[in-house]
């Protein structure tokens, strides 16, 4: 969203909009992916100032549909999970080298592993991918 396209509230405004949060259960789900964007990550004790993809999800089944954020870091420590996201869109073949392709993110989709995780700041849950699985020969992959 354009920083132009955002209202901007006075101290007396009144508000409507309710917040659309859900939480799904713990377990496999569809996801497309819905857009990415490039950005930059400052780096940490663990990993080093490098090129971050900020990868949005739209995850669900017929009853409920989330969206749900992941940030894949360029560097060689998180490789495993930039293969991870790539072979589970059918982008990259288990065991071969493949190029990121980027641009060729949005729309494509596969399954995942969902999972309920508590926040640090309080007692409240949020939803987490934590496992991306790969796309096999005939599931629509590029390679077919």
């Amino acid at each position: 969203m354009a920083v132009t396209d955002v209202e901007l509230f006075d101290w007396d405004s009144e508000i409507e909009q309710d917040s659309e949060f859900k939480l799904l259960d713990a377990g496999d789900y569809d996801f497309t992916i819905v857009n990415f964007e490039r950005g930059q990550y400052d780096g940490s004790e663990k990993l080093p100032a490098c090129k971050m993809a900020t990868v949005s999800f739209k995850v669900g089944n017929d009853k409920d549909t989330v969206t749900l954020t992941d940030r894949f870091y360029l560097c060689s420590t998180m490789e495993w999970k930039l293969s991870q996201l790539f072979k589970s869109v059918g982008l990259k073949e288990e065991g071969k080298k493949a190029k990121m392709d980027w641009n060729a993110l949005p729309g494509k989709s596969g399954r995942c592993k969902v999972i309920q995780e508590k926040n640090q700041s309080n007692d409240n849950y949020h939803n987490k991918i934590s496992t991306m699985y790969a796309k096999k020969k005939g599931d629509g992959s590029v390679w077919d």
